[in-house]
């Protein structure tokens, strides 16, 4: 027998779950629930936390099932508002066939649940098949909610023309989809281009940062600043060159004395000036630059070791102050090109924050637009429900088939009423009784 029963609940179960899980995410993205869970010992300090979706998806999965049992009397009054005791039993056919056949074994498995689960996933969506039970339930509740509202407060055909006014303009909200879609998708594109930009620039300047190295290594020259930085430094742009758009934008330093300042230390002006003229000095020796007059130069030919910097990579001036380095560096074969990417690099991140915080409110505008369409499966219930009243000829129904629903609410009501007024009335002959009659019994005792 209870196998029976958990047979017959499985289908709903699942269903249920499944919907849990991607009304969860969605609410996860917004900030409304969280699947973070954090341990504290006996005197309340916190020793750690973990993330459990499982765990936190339990209250939502309560409230659902809270919703679940409202609704089935719901649609059983609005079965019953449109065809009576048949409409009922029309009802309930389908509510328990998935059950009846689940025990048969001829129900198929629905797998409703997301493939993936991002804990914070701003933007994330979950299932398209787990969006179907949402749909349904907001579409149901809907329908029977405009079925009683049409019958109990006693509408007409009037009623149907007024709410087209409302229904048809909903399909011009799909243009104004259309547009944030193009342009979330142009800021999307233009944040990953700039982020692979950023990871080719630390990247070509990590290679000639590690060649620098070698080269101060073989002619001993260690107690030079810029190779001392050249071997501290490879540790940063090796995170910039694998990290996303979050890691530079959080770590990254946000002036070029920042990338100057291996591991996070403090660094004077005048030393960043000396690794700069002592790079400057380098190049000239690896790859010179001859000079016919003061406008005519000419630089080293192409070789592995002279090299044009990337135009994307090396797009900035050399940082000031003026003479420090020739400010047409950047278009000059060099050994190591950090003079330009690194105000390049520099320069980056207000922009690359700028696009980050946009694409982040593009993310937030799907978890709300998701939203918006539970919103529109409850529109669609109703509009279904308004066909439905036109289709069983409700308007033409005679006043003692229409309100029943709220003619049984009043009957019920007034008889707890008078239910509640006899009990107050009893109790209060009683205290009289107590408070009048019974001492006069005593006295005559």
């Amino acid at each position: 027998m209870t196998i029976s029963i958990a047979s017959f609940f499985h289908p709903y179960s699942k269903f249920l779950h499944g919907a849990t899980y991607n009304l969860h995410q969605i609410l996860e993205g917004l900030g409304v629930v969280s699947s973070s869970f954090t341990e504290r010992d006996d005197t309340g300090k916190i020793i750690g936390g973990y993330w459990s979706p499982d765990e936190a998806m339990v209250i939502t999965l309560i409230y659902l099932v809270m919703l679940s049992l409202l609704l089935i009397p719901l649609l059983a009054t609005a079965a019953y508002t449109v065809g009576k005791k048949r409409g009922v039993l029309i009802f309930f056919a389908p509510l328990f066939l998935p059950g009846v056949l689940n025990c048969l074994g001829l129900f198929p498995t629905i797998n409703y649940l997301p493939i993936r689960y991002t804990i914070h996933g701003v933007g994330k969506l979950g299932s398209e098949v787990g969006l179907i039970p949402l749909l349904m339930m907001c579409a149901i509740t809907g329908w029977a909610a405009m079925v009683l509202v049409y019958d109990n407060l006693n509408l007409t055909e009037r009623f149907r023309q007024i709410y087209d006014h409302f229904w048809f303009p909903l399909a011009l909200v799909a243009a104004v989809f259309f547009v944030a879609d193009n342009g979330a998708h142009e800021d999307a594109a233009m944040l990953e281009g700039e982020t692979a930009n950023i990871q080719n620039a630390s990247g070509y300047l990590l290679s000639q940062i590690r060649r620098y190295d070698d080269y101060c290594k073989a002619n001993g020259l260690d107690n030079l600043k810029s190779c001392r930085w050249s071997r501290d430094s490879q540790w940063t742009f090796t995170q910039i060159k694998e990290g996303d758009a979050g890691y530079f934008i959080e770590f990254a330093p946000g002036d070029s004395k920042g990338f100057y300042s291996a591991s996070g230390r403090t660094i004077s002006d005048e030393d960043v000036i000396a690794i700069r003229k002592e790079i400057s000095e380098y190049n000239q020796r690896l790859c010179p630059v001859k000079y016919f007059s003061h406008d005519i130069s000419q630089s080293s030919p192409l070789s592995s070791t002279c090299e044009y910097a990337p135009l994307r990579s090396c797009s900035a001036k050399p940082d000031g102050p003026p003479g420090v380095v020739d400010d047409r560096i950047v278009s000059r074969t060099v050994a190591l090109a950090s003079e330009c990417i690194i105000p390049r690099l520099a320069a980056s991140k207000p922009s690359l924050k700028q696009l980050s915080a946009l694409v982040s409110q593009h993310d937030k505008a799907k978890n709300h637009r998701w939203l918006y369409f539970l919103a529109v499966a409850v529109a669609v219930g109703a509009k279904v429900a308004l066909a439905t009243t036109k289709l069983c000829l409700m308007d033409t129904r005679p006043a003692a088939d229409r309100r029943r629903v709220l003619r049984a609410t009043r009957h019920r009501l007034g008889q707890c009423a008078r239910v509640l007024k006899r009990l107050l009335v009893g109790s209060g002959q009683r205290a009289w009784f107590a408070a009048t009659r019974v001492p006069k019994l005593f006295k005559r005792v």
